[in-house]
């Protein structure tokens, strides 16, 4: 979407990536505030959205900036067929999570100790590690 900062700062890896998988792997790009009806038939909840789809099956799904390299991985594995390398959080977000979680915990036992936010922190460090898996 032409209003998505992170559409627009991820758009010129995404080309490159494209290009070094032309002919191999296709890519299309939906804008969501052209075709809404579009976006919301695929489930697209936020931008940017990528979507990997093989023999019209969707394999991957993703919300958020990635690397170029993220990006690079992702096409290589829809292009070999095997997805299951492919974390479904971005490193940036991981760091989030667990920088969040970790202050939870140390805000939870410094007040008290306040068990709720240590474990609302725990959990959130647990995302991070599950969702980072590859």
């Amino acid at each position: 979407a032409p209003h998505c900062a992170e559409c627009r700062a991820m758009q010129p890896d995404l080309d490159a990536v494209a290009s070094e998988f032309r002919r191999r792997v296709d890519l299309e790009v939906v804008n969501a505030a052209e075709e809404p009806d579009r976006a919301a038939s695929m489930n697209v909840l936020g931008t940017p959205t990528l979507i990997g789809m093989r023999d019209g099956v969707e394999v991957a799904r993703f919300t958020g900036r990635r690397s170029r390299a993220e990006l690079r991985a992702l096409f290589a594995s829809i292009e070999g067929g095997n997805t299951d390398g492919i974390s479904p959080m971005s490193r940036g977000d991981r760091f989030v999570w667990t920088f969040a979680g970790a202050l939870l915990i140390i805000v939870g036992l410094l007040l008290g100790p306040s068990w709720i936010l240590v474990g609302l922190g725990a959990a959130l460090a647990a995302v991070a590690v599950v969702g980072g898996r590859t």
